[in-house]
């Protein structure tokens, strides 16, 4: 009956938290949904008919994405700290009307060379800026809650893989693959960024009192500048595990058909396991936002990426096609702790009112990531290089990265 009774308290307190800051927790997860547009997943639904109108090779295609990409990474270097000092209402607005303007402005491409800078805006504003500014506001805000309220908001993310696919689809069908950019931008415009806008007002934070104590003794004191964590070794070792999952996915991601091809397997297999991947990373999300909240992400890092270490194993060892679903569900399991853990780790070691700048760091190591991965792991396939022994190496590193962050004793600088 007690632990009955602790159950149901601690679903109350959800529920109240939840309620009384839906605005912001809204707020947050429209931005990372948004940010869709922005992601790779969402361009590759549009490959075929850009370089087919544009006149553009794989390769020409493929590389000006990816100096979209670094340029875009360079960029949120200087734009990412805009959240330690810009009112956030006023921010978020701006990003989104900006990525409503990107989004406008590709529908008309007709170069490489415009092609280029379209790429990059939508870049910055979208993987880059409108997923910072979500993440960056929610943890400054929250402490006691933090992982939880994160949780709510990354599943902007989720959302927007599981049907941002199927919504382009219907839309390029119903009018052209550039009247739907130039649609998404109109609803952007109109609809999200105004209400985006209108959520973000100020408004009383609620956070129930459940170990707040607790919660104190696990974070920093200190709000420690950017130039103060460049220089500690530890920092980069956590970095090297957080970048992690975006490298490798995004890398087996792209290059899934040459997989698939190599493996003999039917090509659909990747497209029909993505639903898989999706569901899991909403269910372990908000797993990994308790988990955070329960423990702390420090903790929850030492152990994140074995997931997908076995997961890798097993697509590059296996034989069948029953090998790609099980790597889609250590995938989201990994994906869905990520996520979570990067949210609410930094705020813990480095304090929140420096966060965005500190931040703005980690979110440029994951969009160069996201560039350099497709592109290095094409130049070893075209080396003769696997792909299955590619897969076998980011299982081994990752195993590797998980004994150094367990054995080398936690310290913030």
């Amino acid at each position: 009956m007690v632990f009955y009774g602790s159950i149901c308290e601690r679903k109350i307190k959800m529920y109240e938290f939840i309620r009384r800051n839906h605005s912001y927790l809204q707020a947050g997860f429209l931005l990372t949904f948004a940010a869709s547009i922005g992601q790779t997943f969402y361009f590759a639904l549009y490959a075929g008919s850009i370089r087919g109108e544009l006149g553009l090779s794989h390769g020409l295609y493929g590389g000006l994405y990816t100096i979209a990409t670094l340029l875009s990474a360079l960029t949120m270097l200087y734009t990412g700290k805009m959240v330690d000092y810009i009112n956030i209402r006023r921010l978020a607005f701006t990003v989104l009307v900006l990525l409503g303007v990107s989004s406008i402005l590709f529908s008309y491409i007709n170069s490489a060379f415009f092609l280029l800078f379209a790429f990059y805006f939508l870049r910055i504003t979208g993987q880059g800026m409108s997923t910072h500014t979500s993440s960056t506001f929610i943890a400054k805000t929250y402490s006691v809650m933090r992982g939880k309220a994160l949780a709510v908001t990354i599943l902007g993310r989720a959302f927007g893989e599981m049907f941002m696919p199927i919504t382009a689809l219907i839309l390029i069908a119903a009018f052209g693959w550039r009247n739907a950019w130039l649609l998404t931008g109109i609803i952007i415009l109109i609809f999200i960024a105004p209400y985006t806008a209108y959520l973000l007002k100020d408004r009383e934070v609620y956070e129930p009192n459940q170990n707040t104590e607790k919660k104190k003794i696990k974070e920093t004191i200190i709000d420690y500048r950017r130039s103060d964590v460049l220089k500690s070794g530890y920092f980069y070792l956590l970095l090297a595990a957080i970048l992690a999952p975006p490298f490798v996915l995004t890398g087996i991601f792209f290059h899934s058909y040459h997989l698939m091809d190599i493996k003999g397997w039917a090509t659909e297999i990747y497209a029909l396991t993505m639903p898989i991947f999706s569901i899991l990373l909403i269910i372990f999300v908000l797993i990994s936002g308790w988990s955070v909240d329960k423990w702390s992400a420090k903790d929850l890092i030492k152990f994140f990426l074995l997931p997908l270490s076995l997961g890798s194993f097993i697509l590059a060892y296996g034989q069948n096609e029953i090998s790609m679903v099980l790597f889609m569900i250590a995938s989201g399991i990994t994906t869905g702790f990520a996520t979570s853990i990067s949210g609410s780790l930094w705020a813990e070691l480095y304090g929140t009112k420096y966060l965005g700048e500190i931040k703005s760091v980690i979110t440029s190591g994951v969009v160069a990531s996201t560039a350099i991965s497709p592109g290095l792991m094409g130049y070893l396939i075209d080396h003769n290089v696997s792909i299955e022994s590619q897969i076998m190496t980011f299982g081994v590193y990752m195993i590797l990265i998980t004994i150094l962050v367990v054995m080398i004793k936690s310290k913030k600088v």
